[in-house]
């Protein structure tokens, strides 16, 4: 036990090093946590160097606090670890970060930040006490706060009268992040995971409407036929534009970055199915001049997506290269032997079922002999273990494979995928899926996995699953 604790000190310390290495020689300083966030201070953060030896410093980290902290710290910790998202959810929802923004470095006592915003001083300081301690904010003097590199994360951009006047509308026209947090943190389905899973009548089922989530609010119908009752107008537009924000965190060209497009006939045919406003098919009409698009999905989405391609790419449609088709991916594909058809973020929101009925009505629009390429643009969830020689890798599969002693994932470092792949449950009954699972559900859809193309690092783990009909 005492070489893995110097081991881990050893892999701290030596990442620690070559960072500073990289920021002395640039004659600049790592960003302070004290700091508010900017683009321009992350910068050199977000360089490949400096990010990989920064996830294997955090990844050591987390490890050498599970190894040496009490384990019955470390358990009733985690058991409480909701009250993080419910303070936080506090501060976003209430606009603490743009009030603490107005005042700089110096703070504000919680008696002026309750008075601000009509709340009470004494349960607001008890909560932003609890997220300084876990470096949200900073307490700078007893009872007075200041943003700091992570709190202001969620600034909203905006003023704070804006915000207390138009508070239906805080989320609108702002990077999308701060609305991804307080839809994430709306969570209160994740409550419901042990009674979904327990009960016969949803522990084993894939219906959509049999979900922790409808649960937990006793509705019925399917989570979009909730999001859109009455009552849930501010959730259903914080979720729109949560889903920008997702979006906006991705470069507008990752799709790009992975399968070759110039392999298929240059004046061939992509199917884009529930394409949303075919953000992924305007990069790839630029890039394929005489490549035809069809754009699917629901008809009030679509009128949309009319106006996105006017503004994005007008000449495709000018050209006439661009289609939008009504389409429901349950019905059968209307486009017969297409080029490629892209399904991004589609397959996670379904159980295995459900999915295999997307995929198997694509697979039924090809010809058998017809060279069709399927693009799934999915997370794929890293295993938690070394894989060894248990199973054959897809080409280009890259296993998780931090250096030992660490969980080759690099454990909690990053576990967006695995709390997305759990949300995708709560909400939708559906999964993000390993690439074990990926290719079993494909197979039985009728298509072979062919090639796994990872993104970069700004794209988080969404990966291009590539496959062609068996």
């Amino acid at each position: 036990m005492a070489a893995t604790l110097l081991t881990l000190a050893d892999i701290i310390s030596s990442g620690v090093r070559a960072i500073h290495n990289v920021y002395s020689g640039q004659g600049m300083e790592f960003p302070s946590l004290n700091e508010p966030y900017t683009l321009d201070s992350e910068a050199l953060r977000n360089e490949d160097q400096v990010q990989d030896a920064c996830v294997t410093i955090a990844a050591a980290a987390f490890q050498l606090i599970a190894t040496i902290r009490q384990p019955q710290t470390s358990i009733f910790n985690a058991t409480c670890a909701y009250y993080l998202s419910a303070t936080l959810r506090v501060a976003c929802e209430t606009n603490v970060v743009e009030v603490l923004r107005d005042v700089g470095p110096s703070g504000m006592h919680v008696d002026q930040i309750g008075r601000k915003l009509n709340l009470n001083p004494l349960l607001l300081g008890r909560i932003l006490r609890y997220l300084a301690t876990h470096h949200i904010f900073q307490e700078v003097s007893p009872d007075v706060f200041a943003n700091n590199r992570l709190s202001s994360v969620i600034d909203k951009g905006k003023s704070v009268d804006d915000l207390l006047t138009a508070p239906l509308t805080k989320f609108d026209m702002t990077n999308g992040i701060g609305a991804l947090v307080g839809h994430w943190q709306d969570y209160k389905g994740a409550g419901f995971l042990l009674e979904h899973l327990t009960d016969p009548e949803t522990g084993f089922s894939s219906e959509p409407s049999k979900t922790p989530m409808l649960r937990a609010f006793g509705a019925s119908g399917t989570v979009w036929d909730w999001f859109e009752s009455q009552g849930n107008e501010y959730r259903f537009k914080r979720f729109g534009v949560a889903m920008d924000g997702v979006n906006s965190m991705q470069p507008p060209d990752a799709i790009l970055k992975g399968f070759d497009w110039k392999t298929l006939p240059e004046e061939g045919v992509i199917v884009d199915v529930g394409a949303g406003i075919g953000v992924s098919s305007v990069a790839l009409a630029k890039a394929l001049p005489a490549m035809k698009f069809v754009i699917q999905d629901r008809p009030k989405v679509l009128e949309q997506a009319v106006q996105f391609w006017d503004g994005k790419c007008p000449e495709a449609v000018q050209g006439k290269r661009v289609t939008f088709q009504p389409h429901d991916f349950f019905d059968p594909q209307p486009v017969k032997n297409p080029s490629a058809f892209i399904l991004k973020q589609i397959v996670h929101d379904w159980a295995d079922e459900y999915a295999e009925r997307i995929l198997r009505r694509l697979r039924e629009a090809v010809d058998n002999g017809h060279q069709c390429m399927l693009v799934i643009i999915d997370s794929l969830v890293p295993y938690a273990c070394r894989q060894g020689d248990s199973r054959t890798l897809i080409p280009g599969e890259r296993p998780p494979s931090a250096l030992q002693p660490l969980l080759p994932n690099y454990g909690p470092v990053d576990a967006s995928p695995y709390f997305t792949d759990l949300s995708m449950w709560v909400h939708f009954n559906g999964q993000e899926r390993t690439s074990g699972h990926m290719e079993r559900l494909l197979e039985k859809s009728g298509w072979k996995l062919t090639r796994i193309y990872y993104g970069e690092m700004s794209s988080g783990h969404l990966v291009q699953f590539v496959a062609t009909p068996l």
